[in-house]
């Protein structure tokens, strides 16, 4: 889903669950990262730790070419801390920022992977956030819409599929074979721990935005909650 691109330092946050993840890539390497369950204290331990990424790299903020942020769906708070940091910090080194949708950084966890990729999210008030990809293990293509609506839609959405992995904290709220029958499909599904977005993808998701120049100006960014007026929520 990315391809690489030398030359460029890439600072990579997701703050969209309860982990914290960052990363910075120098070139084509991931020069330094920082993966860990967060217990809700983003907004004490991400400043802190863009910090301490910089000087195990050997680099200075003002050394950093992009900004990358993993942009949403996920928790409204997590995604407002990370976008004000963002912001702030884009704007006063005047440096380009691009986005890049954390369902799409949460499906790029499985390389070796062939069949359909289902990223789901809990997104409370009896929804999820979710999102379909075909893998070949070559290439992970989205092939639907970043989905908003009940999980009984999404079940049916995904049942005509031969094989469907589950990515995402809705396989750890529930158990799909006594709450939700309709997860067995036949023994068609599979599910994958270590599902929560990382910053190193998100980094090199990013490149392939900036080698497109598909910048976005700090005033403008904000996190993609996808409410219903903005996504699919009918599953058609």
């Amino acid at each position: 889903m990315y391809r690489r691109m030398s030359g460029v330092n890439v600072l990579a946050i997701d703050t969209s669950t309860d982990y914290l993840s960052l990363a910075i890539l120098r070139g084509d390497s991931v020069a330094a990262k920082f993966h860990k369950k967060a217990d809700m204290r983003h907004s004490i331990l991400l400043v802190p730790m863009i910090d301490k990424l910089l000087k195990s790299s050997g680099l200075k903020l003002k050394d950093i070419d992009c900004f990358a942020i993993s942009i949403g769906p996920g928790s409204f708070t997590g995604l407002r801390i990370g976008v004000t940091v963002v912001k702030g910090m884009a704007f006063a080194l005047k440096k380009p920022i691009v986005t890049v949708p954390t369902l799409d950084v949460i499906a790029n966890n499985v390389k070796d992977f062939i069949g359909i990729i289902c990223t789901v999210l809990d997104a409370r008030k009896n929804k999820v956030y979710a999102c379909l990809y075909k893998s070949d293990r070559k290439t992970i293509k989205r092939i639907s819409k970043y989905l908003l609506l009940p999980l009984a839609d999404l079940l049916k959405k995904i049942g005509k599929y031969d094989k469907v992995l589950f990515l995402g904290d809705i396989v750890e709220k529930h158990n799909f074979g006594r709450d939700w029958p309709a997860f067995a499909f036949d023994n068609k599904t599979t599910r994958c721990s270590g599902w929560h977005p990382k910053a190193e993808i998100a980094a090199r998701l990013g490149l392939e935005i900036f080698n497109k120049k598909k910048f976005v100006k700090p005033e403008d960014l904000e996190p993609l909650y996808l409410y219903s007026r903005e996504c699919d929520i009918t599953g058609k």
